[in-house]
């Protein structure tokens, strides 16, 4: 509901902005068109800190779901990434998770084939063995993994950040 809230709000404000610069030609007197925007900002950000709490409280939460050939970034932010009900057909698939200044977890399938390539760079990245990586590469392979047959194929980035493998 607070979404659509928004989109009201941003909506309303864009069309009366728009009449206002319109209107304003057509008036012997002048509207301080900016002067009014800037006030109704600040109003419209002032109730919804007062209903929803601060804006932005640094600590955003990313959530995704497996998605076909899909990149996912976490930058500067939070997040949980479940690949774990990814179905493999005649094909692997390929899908990377890039960290950047975050924390990331990666949700497997453990009895899924699933091969991981990390890396990480003034970070961590960390398989569900309990390898892991700070400064450069490592391979993390399921039990069912076998070369040359599908499998899951993720490729694990960890850049100033941490990206935690976990199979479930």
């Amino acid at each position: 509901m607070p979404a659509l809230i928004d989109g009201i709000f941003w909506g309303v404000l864009l069309i009366a902005v728009g009449v206002l610069f319109i209107v304003q030609r057509l008036l012997p007197f002048r509207i301080p068109v900016i002067r009014l925007v800037i006030a109704v900002l600040f109003v419209y950000v002032g109730i919804r800190v007062l209903v929803r709490g601060p804006i932005w409280d640094g600590s955003y939460h990313e959530r995704y779901v497996a998605g076909w050939d899909r990149d996912y970034n976490l930058i500067f932010t939070n997040g949980d990434v479940d690949l774990s009900n990814v179905t493999l057909g005649s094909a692997s698939v390929r899908t990377q998770v890039t960290v950047v200044f975050g924390t990331g977890m990666v949700r497997i399938n453990p009895a899924s084939p699933v091969r991981i390539e990390m890396s990480a760079a003034f970070g961590s990245a960390e398989a569900p063995n309990g390898r892991s990586v700070s400064f450069g590469d490592t391979v993390y392979t399921s039990a069912s993994y076998r070369d040359g047959a599908p499998a899951l194929v993720v490729h694990a980035t960890a850049i100033f950040g941490k990206l935690a493998v976990v199979a479930r």
